[in-house]
């Protein structure tokens, strides 16, 4: 983990953290759940920048609700420079975000420059009036191509016209193969418990190799933390030992909770059992902000943009926010993708025994795909119906 030490990043890498956790928190999480918070984050980051007044206090409120860093958009940059680093061999990492504004809407140069500087974000004009469809396929396109191809489609039909202002967009890709590959020729059909009284057979990965693993007594759970080349990336998979208990576990999960799980690791002969799984997730994110707190930026008598817009823009809000994410784990590593939205239109997360300690992931289970040495969460879900 980063240290606090003068110049350090690690305040506004610990709120980060703490929203991802938060963000995970209020899903419905009752069976397959996977997002990238971070991309969520640096969507909501970059519309941030564009806000005033109260709508700015509300949102830095909500996702630095412990303590607020003493520049959020050089923290933003800082961390996110330093993720890019991340690709290296075996591992392959992208972050990027893009504005599109209607053509001809004046947007200030004070946020194009801070979006640009500080995000990375360039504005791409469209004609969202006469060329809806054309504009919608631009979008996707870009979002596709900044997803390795995995996220199409992202913005249906009628999402944008003649009403839309700006479309921010985050999309966010990961590939990265492990430091030990698992043999393809161990894995086999085993069951997996989805209830007491429910089985599906699934594709099992089997190893058995020194690995960080472990278990809590406190949190009643195993630890796996399986690195990708370059020990700067890896995978963890929380399993409750109860097959009904990861509901009560997400519930106790907390960032610091979770930072003490990691440390207590040993690296130790592991005998794994993991399934191979693709998931894909959609959600509306407008009722995830608004379980948070984030409710302004969808009000257009409350909503403030006066940091985006010149002053004849009134009547703005978010009409839209999704998010869409895929993850594909195998015997050679995990491929991740995801993509963000909000679309701004006029109102209309032990000792080694004698014996190899166990790790069998045949009931459901928490995973994080995490950078180790921010201790970022890149991406979050839980695997519970095959």
């Amino acid at each position: 983990m980063a240290s606090q030490v003068n110049g350090s990043n690690v305040v506004f890498e610990e709120g980060i953290a703490n929203f991802s956790n938060s963000l995970y928190s209020k899903l419905d999480r009752t069976g397959n759940e996977f997002i990238s918070p971070y991309s969520i984050t640096s969507a909501l980051l970059l519309l941030m920048l564009g806000t005033g007044k109260t709508t700015k206090n509300q949102m830095k409120s909500v996702i630095f609700e412990y303590a607020e860093p003493d520049d959020i958009d050089q923290g933003y940059k800082r961390l996110n420079d330093e993720l890019l680093t991340r690709t290296t061999k075996g591992v392959s990492i992208s972050i990027a975000n893009r504005l599109f504004a209607r053509k001809g809407l004046n947007l200030l140069n004070t946020f194009s420059t801070r979006a640009s500087t500080y995000y990375g974000s360039d504005v791409e004009l469209l004609d969202f009036v006469t060329e809806a469809e054309k504009s919608r396929l631009t979008i996707n396109d870009w979002i596709s191509k900044n997803t390795n191809n995995i996220i199409k489609d992202m913005i249906p039909k009628g999402v944008v016209g003649a009403n839309t202002l700006v479309v921010l967009v985050n999309a966010i890709y990961f590939k990265g193969t492990w430091k030990k590959e698992f043999n393809k020729n161990d894995t086999s059909q085993r069951n997996f418990f989805v209830k007491a009284n429910e089985q599906k057979l699934v594709n099992m990965m089997y190893g058995e190799f020194d690995a960080k693993s472990g278990e809590d007594l406190s949190l009643d759970c195993k630890i796996l933390q399986l690195p990708y080349q370059g020990n700067q990336i890896s995978m963890v998979f929380v399993l409750p030992n109860s097959g009904d208990g990861l509901s009560e576990l997400e519930s106790k999960l907390t960032v610091n909770t979770f930072k003490t799980l990691l440390s207590s690791l040993k690296t130790q002969e592991t005998i794994i059992r993991i399934p191979k799984f693709t998931m894909t997730s959609e959600y509306d994110l407008k009722p995830v902000c608004t379980a948070l707190g984030i409710t302004e930026i969808f009000d257009d008598k409350l909503a403030d943009f006066s940091e985006m817009f010149k002053s004849d823009a009134t009547s703005v809000r978010v009409t839209d926010a999704r998010h869409k994410a895929f993850i594909e784990v195998n015997e050679e590593g995990s491929e991740a993708a995801a993509a963000t939205t909000l679309n701004l239109a006029l109102a209309s997360a032990r000792i080694p025994d004698p014996q190899p300690f166990e790790f069998v992931a045949d009931h459901p289970f928490l995973f994080v795909i995490q950078d180790d040495e921010t201790g970022t969460p890149l991406f979050i879900g839980r695997y519970a119906k095959p």
